[in-house]
């Protein structure tokens, strides 16, 4: 049976569940009822538990992995127990320290907090990390520089409209005379200024070279540099911390690069916040297999121009009450230094 609520469960039940997952979550082994009357307040005789969890099992909520064994939370069990069974606590002060004293040190751009930010939640929870910036409108051009550093050597500088920026130092060949950066400089700031970044491609910018005229073998460097500048900051939206550590959570390597590479890919990922949302996704409910057997606890940031999520990935044996405190008050530290960076910059 799918889509079990909480009022189909009597409080027996409903304290069965609860028993055993969190039974489970402490031991990784399958509870059995023997057990289990120890763990519930003035628990019936071991027959009628036995007779709760295979109503549970039948239900859906509840699996028993070998015959003679105890039983073990499904993940839809998981869920029901997470959204309506469990506890909610305040994030541990332990955690609540360590994340001050973190993010005192952060002195970023505001685009590239939230990485940080990542690290940091990686470092205390010892799992890998997803930060996630969804801007809600493409990005577009606002400014774009070139700063000579010395005689064969300048830095490109772009700035977009939502305040993120990169900036690149390279050589200049000796060619290029004055006469054609100021040509290249005509060309950015007529043609790419004021463009969204997206439209930006290599067929774009092939176009844009051609234009230059003889001129052109000798500038390609230049739009090179400048394309995968925007290139860049297009796709700097997904940052994954603590690598090492899925490795960890997935048991194997071919399971790790799997997700490595749905990470990479960004836009899925993208798409399965803005579908799913915060809180605690189970694998199974991602529609991507790379994530199966897994699960996801997000958090939503934000402020007037940026919005994204921060998500934990762990094994389905994760202490929900302590890591969901903790990755919301990180989203919450997170918004506010990203409108504080935000403000600075405009000042």
């Amino acid at each position: 049976m799918k889509g079990v609520k909480i009022l189909e469960l009597t409080p027996r039940k409903q304290a069965v569940l609860k028993a055993i997952v969190k039974a489970y979550i402490e031991t990784g082994e399958p509870i059995g009822s023997k057990i289990l009357t120890s763990l519930i307040e003035n628990a019936p005789s071991s027959a009628t538990l036995r007779n709760e969890m295979s109503e549970l099992v039948s239900m859906g909520l509840l699996a028993q992995p070998h015959t003679s064994a105890g039983r073990i939370p499904t993940s839809d069990g998981l869920k029901l127990y997470v959204n309506n069974l469990m506890q909610k606590s305040d994030i541990l002060l332990d955690h609540k320290d360590f994340i001050d004293n973190r993010f005192d040190m952060i002195n970023e751009m505001p685009e590239k907090i939230p990485a940080k930010a990542g690290e940091i939640l990686s470092d205390l929870t010892s799992l890998p990390v997803i930060a996630c910036i969804i801007t809600p409108e493409t990005a577009v051009i606002k400014k774009i520089e070139l700063l000579n550093l010395s005689r064969n050597t300048v830095m490109l500088l772009l700035l977009t409209n939502d305040s993120r920026t990169r900036n690149r130092i390279f050589r200049l060949g000796d060619s290029i005379t004055p006469q054609m950066l100021e040509r290249f400089k005509e060309i950015v700031n007529t043609k790419i200024k004021g463009k969204p970044l997206e439209e930006l491609s290599i067929g774009y910018m092939q176009s844009l070279v051609a234009s230059v005229g003889l001129d052109a073998f000798d500038l390609m460097p230049l739009f090179n540099v400048l394309f995968e500048t925007a290139n860049e900051i297009e796709s700097m939206s997904v940052d994954l911390s603590g690598v090492s550590r899925l490795y960890n959570v997935c048991g194997n390597e071919e399971s790790a690069r799997r997700i490595i590479s749905l990470i990479e890919s960004r836009d899925p990922i993208i798409s399965l916040f803005e579908r799913l949302g915060d809180g605690v996704v189970f694998g199974k409910d991602t529609g991507f297999s790379e994530l199966h057997g897994d699960t996801l606890i997000a958090a939503k940031f934000g402020n007037n121009k940026y919005k994204g999520y921060i998500a934990v990935i762990g094994p389905d044996r994760l202490s929900y009450e302590q890591i969901i405190p903790t990755i919301e008050y990180t989203a919450n530290k997170l918004s506010a230094l990203m409108t504080k960076a935000q403000k600075d910059m405009e000042d």
